[in-house]
Formats: C-alpha cells, structure tokens, sequence
C-alpha cells in the first residue's frame, strides 16, 4: 500500500508527542490529566494503526466488501484526531478568562453520577473531563478510563443546561461497567425489534432520573419540544420517538417512589402533546409496519422498571439522595437544581501515568483501574497480541471488524449529535 499513509499516522504521532510534552510542563491537575490522555491516545492511536498497516500489508487480515482497508485507515486516523481536537479544546478553554467556572462545575456534576455506579463496584474509578460543544455529548474512548462529556456553550448562563450529564454518563456506565449491557439485554422479555433498538437510550434516561431525580425528567422534556414535529414522531433506530419517550423516565421515577413528581411530569407531557396533535402511531426504523405509540409507551415503562430492578437487586446499586427535590413539574424543580449546584461536594478523579501505565486518582491517593498504556481492558487486546503471534493464521473481517471500531469510539448525545465528534 501506498505509504502515505505511514506518513499521515507519524504526522498525528509526532503533533500527539508535542502536546503531551507541552501538557507535562504543568503542574495544573487538568493539564496533567491531559497529558495522561495524549499519552494514552497515542499509545492507542499507534497499536492501532500499526494493526491495520500490518495486518493488511502482510495478508494477515483478510479483506472485507464492506469495509475496504483505505477506509479502515482513513477512520482510524480520523479517530484520533476527533480526540487530538477535544483534547485541545480543552486546554485551550480551561485557558480562556472567565470560562474556567463553567467546567470545573460540570466535571464535579459528571464524577458526582460516574461515582453513583463506582462506589457500588458497579463501575470501576473513572475520571472526567468536560468540554463547550454546540449540544451535550459523550465520547466513547477505548484507551483510558475517563468521560469526555460535551456541554452546551449556554450552561455559562443557565444551569440547567448540565442537566443533559447524567444521561451522558449513563451511555459511559452501559458501554464500560463489566458485563452490564450484556446482562441488561437479557432482562427484558421478547419484544417487538423495533424497541430492543432503544434500549440504550432508555438506560440512559433511566441512570439519569436514578442521580437526578424529577428536574432531570422535566429537562428530557424541554429538550424534546424544541424538535420539528417531524422529528418528534420518527424511530431514527436508536432512540424512542420524542412523542413517548418521556414516559419512560417518568415510570422510572415512579418506581423510586417519586409518584406525585412523576404524575405530574405525566400529565405536563399530556398537554405538550395536545399541541403535537396527539400522535398515535409511528413506522419503526427500517420497516413498513405501522406500530402504536401506546404500546411504545407500555413497554418503554415496563423497560425503565426491569433496569432499576436489575441495578439496585442484581447489582446492588443504592441510589443516593437525587439532585432535585420537589414532587411539581415546574420550574421550582430547576431552582432547586441551581440551589444543589452551588452546595455539593465531591471526590473528584484525575488521569495520571506513572512508568508505563495509565489510571486514576484522588489528590494523595494512589493509582486505581490502572492499565497499560495502549491497552482498551477488553478482549479487542487478546485479538489483536493472538493476531501479531500468529502470523500465519488469516484473520477474517468478522474477527477484525470489532477491533476497528474499538467498542462504539463514535460520540453519543441525548438526541444523537455526533457530527463525528466535534
């Protein structure tokens, strides 16, 4: 293969080495954390590549129709500059004047909810770093055990616009608690495949009513309202139809015995959707049935309830006291929001790396979910070393594929803005 390619990846590697350098130089746990993520992705950036070069160039991987190899490359270097630029970004925003508050306050509203699930082992430690982006996000990396969590550039000014973190952080949990997609799948009854599509979206909504409590109920439902009526009535394959979503983190709330809040976020979307023209049904993604938002409604209710059963009586989860207290759906929910941003406390985690490995930890601690640098914790790293052994042994594209995408590196968000991560 042409080799510019080699020449692309060392530009990425050698602009990788500078910022890691430049991000050492402080003594700012930010800019250290930072350093310990670019050291991270290049470690990662560079086994990576160096897998796919190889492996093709060799005959080691076999090919794929669907996935030709100057598109592997192409995307896997993309990756690693979507990251190069959140990492920057970071930087440079943490440096502008007057922007730092809005930050720190988010990262200690993210590692308050990662923390939900880490102290009940159902997470490892996890630290976080959050950045402006046009719409709240989450970007998914394989390489080291942090959140980068997107927030709108309005939440200098209104806080409720970190309501979306929660939800942010429940994508985080599901993709990186050990086992737990996996065992949540295998918790639900045989259902129609359109909604086993949500079941992540639903997930989320549900990890954020079990942190937030009712106000982050009531902000799903200002986000929705701002969508075109065509978008609030369509299954895009990923998340339920804006119409009856809601009602699945208000049953969520409901079985946390928050009744009186939930009925009444229940009867606010009754009177949303008299204005969307009571919509009542919808075609599922990929298909040409007609299906009943009341049963989408039934059964994104019955599924909030079977994952909160599954955490709290599987997984021994306790929910600690919510965010918000108040039982109206109203805007005394958001005032109580601003009250507890200005009161919390929380143990806070940064990245370090220390010799030739990279994890987390709190001020005067020592290292925790340490891993080697490069390495993902997963078995994408055993298929790759068994691959390198066994240079004779062709490994199909069934077999790499889920190297290549390197467990959902896309972003994530509450209404799906990836925009391939910036």
């Amino acid at each position: 293969m042409n080799t510019v390619w080699q020449e692309r990846w060392q530009a990425l590697a050698e602009q990788l080495g500078q910022m890691s350098i430049t991000y050492s130089q402080s003594s700012n746990p930010v800019d250290l954390s930072l350093h310990a993520l670019t050291e991270s992705l290049l470690a990662f950036g560079e086994d990576q590549f160096d897998f796919f070069w190889n492996g093709f160039s060799t005959g080691r991987l076999l090919p794929s129709m669907v996935l030709p190899r100057r598109h592997v490359l192409r995307a896997t270097l993309d990756q690693v500059a979507f990251d190069m630029a959140i990492i920057q970004r970071i930087n440079c925003q943490r440096n502008q004047p007057g922007l730092q508050s809005t930050p720190e306050l988010a990262d200690k509203l993210a590692q308050m909810a990662l923390n939900v699930a880490s102290d009940e082992g159902l997470l490892p430690k996890c630290s976080v770093l959050t950045y402006f982006n046009k719409s709240a996000n989450i970007r998914l990396i394989p390489y080291a055990p942090m959140a980068l969590i997107g927030i709108p550039f309005s939440a200098t000014k209104v806080q409720k616009d970190f309501l979306a973190i929660p939800h942010e952080v429940g994508h985080f949990v599901y993709h990186h608690a050990p086992g737990l997609a996996a065992q949540l799948h295998a918790t639900i009854p045989l259902y129609p495949d359109w909604i086993n599509c949500w079941l992540e979206e639903i997930f989320a909504d549900v990890f954020a009513a079990y942190v937030g409590g009712p106000v982050c109920g009531l902000s799903l439902q200002e986000m929705l309202l701002d969508n075109s009526q065509e978008k609030f009535v369509v299954d895009d394959g990923v998340h339920p139809p804006d119409a009856v979503r809601p009602f699945g983190i208000a049953a969520a709330l409901r079985h946390l015995d928050n009744k009186q809040a939930a009925d009444s976020l229940d009867q606010l979307w009754q009177e949303q959707l008299a204005t969307r023209h009571y919509p009542h049904d919808f075609t599922p993604h990929n298909s040409t049935t007609v299906a009943s938002f009341d049963q989408a409604k039934e059964l994104i209710a019955q599924t909030a309830v079977l994952f909160l059963d599954f955490l709290e009586n599987e997984r021994g989860l306790t929910r600690p006291k919510p965010w918000t207290s108040g039982n109206k759906a109203d805007d005394t929910l958001f005032d109580s929001f601003d009250t507890f941003c200005g009161s919390h406390t929380v143990n806070q985690y940064h990245l370090k790396v220390e010799d030739e490995n990279v994890g987390v930890y709190k001020p005067g601690g020592s290292l925790e979910n340490a891993r080697s640098l490069g390495s993902t914790q997963t078995w994408r790293d055993w298929i790759k070393a068994d691959s390198r052994a066994n240079p004779g042994t062709h490994l199909p594209a069934q077999a790499w594929v889920s190297v290549f995408t390197a467990g959902h590196w896309p972003t994530k968000g509450p209404e799906g803005n990836s925009d391939g991560g910036i």
